[in-house]
């Protein structure tokens, strides 16, 4: 969660939280780490700012009353601690493993099959980090791309816990511009890299279009990668169904062109942004509580 209007590329996560679910988790199971949840959820539900924009939220992309959208935030908030908690059980290899539904799930081999390596784009829905540990029944290479300024004691702890590491993480620098290297070897090797669509850093370039019928600003990294690049792109969820399951869903895959003229560009971006906010609002819809943008998404 952001502690202000803006999101600033960082988790409020702690390290000592993890440390402290992953014994509840690898000691006791799953079930008495979401006991002791609810009073964690509770304590955020009654004193965390951001929850301020999750009520906004509710009130304007689905019409909620004040009072409804303030029991709607408990249990979004109780659900973001059970998405946190899955992650780190699958990640340190806890009990009780989750059953993933895969929807749709040829279109990754058809995206594989193309051979330009591709972009999965997500959105800060459900929890992609479990469901999609499917992607590595591909076969193929996946990279996430996250900002370098993500909190570091807990990448760190998290890496020493997680007992299959199948991923690579491409971090985002601002100013060496490295990861365009690493991207451009990414995509000649067909791999796929993973990001999300839905946080912008302040300063960021974006693109603004409407969001339930409201302008909003998102980044526009994704969508000029897969431009410039040349490569298609995918959008992906995986949203928690019930308490041990969650469902992985992939569209199908958008073939780009590679673009150089920045007229051009920016014609492209927008179309591949609006289709995204289209499938990212049909989501919202959807399971509305499991949406976990814990900033002004709307500010103006």
């Amino acid at each position: 969660m952001a502690n202000n209007s803006n999101w600033d590329g960082q988790s409020q996560a702690k390290v000592l939280g993890f440390k402290i679910f992953v014994f509840i988790l690898n000691t006791f199971g799953l079930n008495p780490a979401y006991f002791f949840l609810r009073l964690v959820a509770f304590y955020y539900f009654l004193f965390s700012k951001p929850n301020k924009y999750i009520k906004e939220y509710f009130m304007k992309a689905h019409g909620y009353s004040s009072f409804k959208a303030r029991l709607a935030v408990y249990k979004n908030n109780f659900l973001l601690g059970q998405t946190i908690i899955d992650k780190v059980a699958v990640m340190a290899g806890a009990k009780n493993p989750f059953k993933v539904i895969h929807k749709n799930g040829k279109m990754l081999e058809d995206l594989s099959a193309i051979g330009k390596g591709g972009i999965l784009v997500s959105a800060h829905i459900g929890n992609w980090e479990v469901a999609g540990q499917g992607l590595n029944r591909l076969g193929t290479p996946f990279n996430i791309l996250m900002y370098t300024n993500e909190k570091e004691d807990v990448k760190e702890y998290m890496d020493g816990v997680m007992k299959e590491k199948k991923i690579n993480i491409i971090s985002i620098d601002e100013e060496t511009k490295s990861h365009i290297i690493e991207l451009h070897k990414a995509f000649s090797n067909n791999e796929l890299v993973v990001m999300h669509g839905d946080r912008y850093r302040e300063g960021a370039k974006t693109f603004t279009t409407n969001f339930f019928g409201i302008p909003a600003k998102f980044p526009a990294g994704p969508f000029i990668m897969a431009a410039k690049f040349g490569v298609p792109l995918c959008i992906v969820f995986a949203v928690k169904t019930d308490k041990h399951t969650y469902e992985f869903s992939i569209e199908e895959p958008i073939k780009v062109d590679r673009v150089r003229g920045e007229a051009q560009l920016e014609k492209v971006c927008m179309d591949l942004l609006q289709q995204y906010v289209f499938h990212v609002e049909s989501m919202a819809r959807k399971y509305p509580h499991q949406w976990f943008n814990y900033y002004d998404f709307w500010k103006q």
